[in-house]
């Protein structure tokens, strides 16, 4: 599977993954990020689902 994503995405997809790596908390800061990530989670979704068990 190949995925694109905006730096912002990427960035936002970092910046996500760097605080739960040290805080054990998934938090998304303002509306700027809360957009991104939804974006990216749209991006995700339509890529990955339905998830074909037999593949995985």
């Amino acid at each position: 599977m190949n995925t694109i994503l905006t730096k912002k995405e990427a960035l936002v997809l970092y910046r996500i993954i760097l605080w739960w790596d040290e805080t054990g908390l998934m938090t998304i800061q303002g509306e700027e990020e809360q957009r991104l990530f939804w974006n990216l989670h749209c991006v995700l979704e339509k890529e990955l689902e339905p998830v074909d068990v037999a593949t995985t």
